[in-house]
């Protein structure tokens, strides 16, 4: 079935936007207590109507996690706006909570990507005792690549509160799966293995790697 739609003008208007939900469906943007939120503020997409499943066959517990009521817990990270325009800002499990600021992988590594040195980024949740969670950040890409210039770089396309706290350099390409997708929970342990205060991680690892941590910028 059909959620959403956007086309014409409205689709020229924002091209980001996945549209206006269907007469088959109501969406829900709502906060980590399952309140429904603002226009404009992300939050987790709730979705319920005639062509959302009734839940998972003999696996209850999946469902209690799945459901608020009748309502489907998706995993997006959305916004809604005043018009009703539907947007994907990323994925929960994409979603690094600094102080209590929210930022989304994909839009970090969006960034780190646009550096012309750059060829693979992934970008994951780094534990910090401070503020919950730091941004880590594993690359791959030309000789030439310098640490420094990319957070240069960074500082003209995300927020400060977006900078990655640490920065590893891969020597090799990024581990995938059959299908493509970069491994990035692999990553992320032979990263958090290199940071004497976070501990030693267990799992495989990517390979050799270089840490260029810096001062984390203020909250």
């Amino acid at each position: 079935a059909i959620g959403t739609g956007v086309g014409g003008e409205d689709y020229l208007a924002r091209p980001s936007s996945s549209g206006r939900c269907s007469q088959v469906l109501q969406l829900r943007v709502v906060d980590e207590l399952g309140q429904s939120l603002p226009a404009g503020q992300p939050g987790e997409l709730l979705v319920r109507g005639t062509s959302v499943f009734a839940g998972y066959w003999n696996r209850p517990e999946t469902n209690a996690e799945s459901f608020i009521g009748d309502w489907f817990r998706t995993g997006d990270v959305a916004t809604l706006d005043d018009e009703g325009f539907l947007t994907i800002v990323d994925r929960i499990k994409d979603l690094i909570i600094r102080g209590g600021e929210n930022i989304g992988c994909g839009q970090v590594e969006a960034a780190l990507l646009m550096h012309p040195d750059v060829q693979e980024a992934a970008v994951y949740a780094v534990p910090d005792p401070r503020l919950g969670e730091e941004v880590g950040a594993t690359v791959y890409g030309s000789p030439s690549l310098d640490v420094a210039a990319l957070r240069e770089f960074l500082t003209a396309h995300l927020a400060r509160f977006e900078l990655p706290r640490y920065i590893t350099v891969a020597d090799r390409p990024l581990p995938r799966t059959p299908s493509g997708k970069i491994l990035k929970r692999e990553i992320k342990i032979a990263a958090l293995a290199q940071l004497p205060h976070v501990g030693p991680a267990t799992g495989s690892a990517t390979g050799p790697a270089t840490e260029a941590p810096t001062e984390p910028p203020t909250a």
